[in-house]
């Protein structure tokens, strides 16, 4: 396999990536940094995934790990997956800046040297990056080589609107349609704790082609599974657990009488699983009542709940 194919991240990461950026810009004008994995599927192509940012210290043109949070990183992970092919990789912020190397860049670099190779990447706020594979040990040669490389993003086709974009459109824009109010619903977390969420009025459920009845619960219902999701891959919860979690969102839309469409339960192993959701929109765990209510669903989360 050529370099280029080589290694890849879900659109889900690749934000999550670049939202820790914003806030960091956003907040203090600083960089930030973070690690994440990179492991080999069965096609031998490295997903990064496990996104996280650990206790540091940043400024606008620097940004350092505290050593211990790297360490707990490492074990937290290398007990997860167990794999000795996996790799991690070090990223980090330029937030306005071009995305390159600095002097600082190259030296953390060079502390990530081991008997193989090490990844890192950089990014700013316009979703510039440099990727940047470095082999230490080239077929047993003691060669020093690095190559800045494409990291291919698996997007999905279309639009992909983001529960983050909703709310922050709810929040800016107004709109002079009639609104219905949406009933309390009760979110589960699935470590054990419930909490009551989203008193919020939405659109009227009125469309041409088919009545969407149950549209005023779909946006949370799908951000209540994308929650359930993260913990389960990040491994906060358990197979067992992020299954008992759908299992309960379900009972709530029960009890809200939700017919348009249900959660349909994975049946595949831990393993399979964690990499199949490594592709998946919290939609896709939807099975719907007919293909013209998945159409209209799909349309109108595309472009917008309104008439």
């Amino acid at each position: 396999m050529k370099l280029d194919k080589l290694f890849h991240i879900s659109e889900k990461d690749w934000y999550k990536v670049i939202s820790w950026a914003t806030i960091a810009y956003d907040k203090d004008k600083n960089e930030i940094s973070g690690l994440a994995t990179a492991v080999p599927d069965k096609d031998n192509r490295y997903i990064i995934s496990d996104i996280e940012i650990l206790k540091q210290s940043n400024s606008g043109s620097n940004t350092e790990l505290e050593a211990n949070s790297v360490t707990e990183y490492k074990m937290k992970y290398g007990m997860k997956y167990n794999n000795p092919k996996m790799k991690y990789v070090w990223w980090h912020s330029h937030h306005t800046m071009e995305a390159f190397w600095s002097g600082t860049d190259e030296n953390e670099i060079e502390a990530w040297k081991n008997n193989s190779f090490s990844l890192a990447l950089v990014v700013n706020l316009k979703q510039e990056y440099k990727f940047r594979v470095s082999l230490w040990k080239a077929s047993g040669l003691d060669i020093e080589e690095h190559y800045d490389t494409t990291l291919n993003i698996i997007r999905k086709d279309g639009v992909n609107v983001t529960e983050g974009m909703k709310r922050k459109y709810k929040e800016l824009c107004s709109n002079k349609s009639s609104y219905v109010q949406n009933q309390m619903v009760s979110h589960w977390n699935v470590k054990g704790n419930q909490r009551q969420l989203w008193d919020t009025p939405l659109y009227n459920t009125t469309f041409d082609k088919v009545a969407l009845k149950d549209k005023a619960y779909y946006s949370e219902i799908c951000e209540s599974i994308e929650e359930c999701m993260d913990e389960f891959i990040s491994g906060e919860i358990s197979l067992k657990k992020f299954k008992k979690g759908l299992k309960t969102i379900q009972s709530k839309m029960d009890k809200l009488k939700i017919t348009d469409y249900k959660i349909s339960i994975p049946l595949e192993s831990k393993e399979e699983l964690l990499n199949k959701l490594q592709y998946t929109f919290s939609t896709e765990l939807l099975e719907f009542k007919d293909k013209l209510h998945e159409r209209e669903y799909e349309r109108n989360e595309n472009h917008g709940w309104y008439n």
